[in-house]
């Protein structure tokens, strides 16, 4: 290991001279282009005319895609995965990026529903503003007009559904407690846009890579509305299989449908993951009533677990936990409201609500825009076998018939790098990616970024190897700055929203060294000149750029492109920003201090508040952690974030003494 991993962060307060760019105001975002009509209810194709010769390809029927064609000239459909009775599931690529996806295409007669197109298009809007690591990310909902295709783009996960693993997995009981933070943080983000799951399930849960530190939950399937008087497809009915849905969706206690009901069916889940095996909570409709009625024997959970579950999963909603935020809390040995307190806000707010008084949401959704979603069984199948891919079993999930492709088999490097790549989201207080992966006896893998204990993360990675069957990797963190604990809640609130590919931003260089400075800012003193290349790739795109430091400080630097690009227009010679065309730019950092600076670069639609995306240290507790998921959610948010070090090689030399160390005018 490198030494230069333990070096002390500067203290809070030191100073720490950095000239970049700043000040502006904020444009219009750009808006974003809808998703292609469909085709009208009833359109029939041009008929054949009669007598005419058989066409060179043969005849296709109407709404099916094969191996080979291109979607919206976008994406090429590369192997098929799966079939149900209603849809089929594809292997993908971005022919523009390389990017691997999974495509899932409904059949055309659910596609030529009107009242089914009206509520994908409605669902999409909430979907695609979901981001957190913890949840298979949606892409996009389109229409091939060539094909009359009504396809769904979302990311393509490689692993085992949980439901397959439970006799297992065998987990700890801290790794019990992680997978529940994990999956609660993830749920929670999705209830804060409105949205409830209403089927969380271990065959909704898929462990990336097989990982149990890398849960991803899916299936988020058709929106249902919470208005009684709006029709669905599925009507009043609950979605969801039986064993895991709660008491209300079979018709009791009111019916009342919450981010409350996925506590319920996440307290099963976790229930079922500590004993190894389904939970028995079915059987006839009565038969799962009155199971739900006398409560399941959590006593296969950890005890220090078991008080969690069991307020998780009480029969009447309004006795039960009532939100994931009330279930991380307790999971943090915070203070929960007691059932009576609960009871008497929910009818504190009824009465308000009935008086004209703005109610607070209950669940931390707004009642006027919750959304829950229900899932079609066979659909939700077609929503999952994308993500299930290679490794399970496609078929159980269509309860079907299914053809599978064998995997393609990793080098040991490849097999390193998802091993990593599924466990860093899980890695508290961590910015980090792989610098390099050199193969040999024994196999090195070096690390970039930032942690608040770099042992620590060096551990996790270390057990992700060796349950990967990769034990005796060097792992090496040289190139990892350490930042002081006030930076940890934001680090970890931005890291929801870490772009995961197409990255924006890159440092030329892991360090730059200081030298003597002739002209610039600090003409006539040391500095380093760091160097950091931006290739953002859409004018429209709107950003943030900020400076955070070890101390965790951070600083809004440019609040929006418009400030970026008055800064351009007001640079000679290239410094600080050069206009490298394309909407490519190279910036020019000068810093007068050694030590790691880290730059953040947020995308998305603004405005991005400093308030909120570079609050001082004290104030980011779990209300500015709210505000800002909420808002980042809203804006389709994506971070990234670079460090490097500035290194002063010789500072005692005559050079330093023969420069003048007055202070420069300059600042951010």
């Amino acid at each position: 290991m490198s030494d230069e991993k333990d070096k002390k962060p500067p203290e809070e307060g030191e100073e720490r001279t950095v000239f970049m760019p700043g000040g502006g105001a904020v444009p219009p975002p750009a808006e974003t282009p809808a998703a292609p009509e469909p085709a009208p209810t009833g359109a029939t194709a041009p008929a054949e005319p009669t007598g005419a010769t058989a066409p060179a390809a043969p005849a296709r029927e109407a709404g099916k895609i094969k191996v080979g064609d291109i979607l919206n000239h976008i994406y090429e459909v590369k192997r098929f995965l799966a079939r149900g009775g209603m849809g089929e599931v594809f292997e993908g690529c971005n022919i523009h990026t390389d990017e691997k996806v999974a495509i899932k295409v409904m059949l055309p007669a659910l596609a030529n529903d009107e009242k089914v197109i009206a509520m994908f298009r409605k669902e999409a809007k909430t979907l695609t503003k979901l981001h957190h690591e913890a949840l298979v990310e949606y892409r996009v909902l389109a229409q091939e007009p060539a094909l009359h295709v009504l396809y769904i783009v979302t990311d393509f996960i490689e692993g085992t559904n949980l439901g397959a693993s439970l006799g297992t997995l065998q987990p700890t009981p801290e790794q019990l407690a992680e997978l529940l933070r994990r999956l609660a943080s993830g749920l929670g983000s999705a209830h804060r846009l409105g949205a409830v799951h209403r089927d969380m399930s271990p065959d909704n849960v898929i462990l990336e890579n097989d990982d149990i530190h890398a849960p991803k939950i899916i299936d988020f399937g058709i929106a249902k509305d919470l208005d009684a008087s709006s029709a669905t497809i599925v009507g009043d009915g609950f979605a969801g299989k039986l064993n895991y849905v709660a008491p209300e969706q079979l018709g009791d206690f009111g019916r009342e449908i919450g981010p409350w009901t996925d506590v319920y069916s996440l307290g099963l889940l976790i229930l079922a993951v500590a004993q190894g095996k389904a939970v028995d909570m079915s059987g006839s409709l009565v038969d799962a009533i009155d199971k739900r009625r006398r409560g399941p024997d959590v006593s296969a959970v950890p005890e220090d677990l078991r008080p969690l579950v069991e307020a998780m999963v009480r029969p009447n909603p309004q006795e039960r936990l009532r939100s994931m935020e009330d279930v991380v809390a307790m999971l943090d040995g915070a203070r929960i409201p007691s059932p009576r307190t609960i009871r008497e806000e929910v009818i504190e707010e009824a009465e308000a609500a009935e008086g004209g008084a703005p109610s607070r949401p209950v669940g931390g959704g707004s009642r006027t825009l919750l959304i829950v979603l229900a899932v079609i069984a066979g659909l939700a199948a077609l929503a999952a076998a994308g993500w299930y891919a290679t490794g399970g079993d496609p078929a159980s999930l269509f309860r079907g018939g299914a053809d599978k492709a064998e995997p393609a088999a990793r080098s040991p490097e490849e097999t390193a790098r998802a091993a990593i790549d599924a466990v860093l989201p899980s890695v508290p207080c961590t910015w980090l990616d792989i610098g390099a992966i050199r193969g040999g006896e024994p196999m090195v893998v070096a690390m970039r970024g930032v942690a608040g204990n770099t042992s620590a993360a060096e551990a996790e990675i270390g057990r992700a190897l060796a349950s990967a069957g990769l034990p005796d990797v060097r792992i090496e963190f040289g190139d990892v700055a350490t930042i002081a604990p006030g930076g940890c809640s934001a680090l970890d609130a931005f890291r929801q929203f870490r772009a995961d590919s197409n990255y924006r931003m890159a440092s030329t260089a892991p360090r730059f060294e200081m030298t003597a400075q002739s002209d610039g800012p600090y003409a006539g003193a040391v500095a380093a000149n760091a160097v950091v290349d931006l290739n953002l790739g859409d004018p429209a795109l709107d950003f943030a750029l900020l400076g955070i430091e070890p101390s965790g400080a951070i600083t809004m630097i440019l609040p929006n492109r418009l400030a970026f690009r008055e800064q351009l227009r007001a640079s000679e010679g290239g410094r600080p920003i050069a206009d490298r065309g394309n909407d490519r730019y190279r910036l020019h950092i000068d810093l007068d201090h050694q030590g790691w600076s880290g730059l953040l670069l947020v995308t998305g639609q603004g405005p991005f508040p400093a308030a909120l995306l570079a609050p001082v240290i004290g104030a980011r507790g779990p209300g500015w952690r709210d505000r800002f998921v909420r808002r980042a959610g809203d804006g389709g948010w994506r971070a990234e974030m670079v460090w490097f070090e500035s290194v002063d090689r010789e500072p005692d030399s005559a050079i330093r003494a023969s420069f003048d160390r007055g202070t420069s005018d300059k600042d951010f």
